[in-house]
């Protein structure tokens, strides 16, 4: 691995880390959805993905994730979001280097997104040891909100990012 790579995947997980402490400072997206934050880091990882390559969107993430943790101070949050961001960015490369041209960026991140929250609704289950899923209209509701979003910041970045910035 090259100290440019190095560098540059050391500085997307930095402004991914700086978007999710910011947001931290936020109340919820939704008063009706417990927990729903747009994730605007997230929109950081898709960038990478698109720009950058799978390696390292997946490497921005998990770091992202194991710091992000560390810093608030909730080392149970991991299991909540590396394991929702690892399958969640896993649909959104597989829809990426298969179907990209046909479909937008923002659907991709709508699919992350949803595929997120479905994930993290099956892990608070099994934790909690009850059904958390009739808490899922709420929470698709906060991924369409949130996937839109962070779709639409990653699409304006790749479509007016200079390449000289990231080649």
């Amino acid at each position: 691995m090259s100290a440019k790579r190095i560098c540059r995947d050391a500085l997307m997980t930095a402004a991914a880390l700086l978007m999710f402490m910011i947001e931290n400072l936020f109340p919820p997206l939704l008063a009706f959805a417990p927990g729903a934050k747009i994730g605007l880091s997230n929109a950081v990882t898709l960038i990478t993905l698109v720009i950058i390559g799978v390696p390292d969107a997946f490497a921005v993430l998990v770091i992202r994730c194991v710091l992000g943790s560390l810093v608030t101070g909730n080392p149970f949050a991991i299991v909540y979001s590396l394991s929702a961001g690892l399958i969640s960015l896993g649909i959104q490369t597989a829809l990426y280097m298969t179907v990209f041209p046909h479909i937008s960026i923002m659907a991709i991140s709508l699919s992350g997104a949803i595929v997120h929250n479905l994930v993290q609704l099956a892990i608070a289950s099994l934790v909690a040891g009850a059904n958390m899923f009739p808490i899922l209209p709420l929470m698709l509701a906060a991924s369409v909100v949130a996937g839109l979003a962070v779709g639409f910041i990653a699409w304006l970045t790749v479509r007016f990012l200079p390449k000289s910035a990231y080649a």
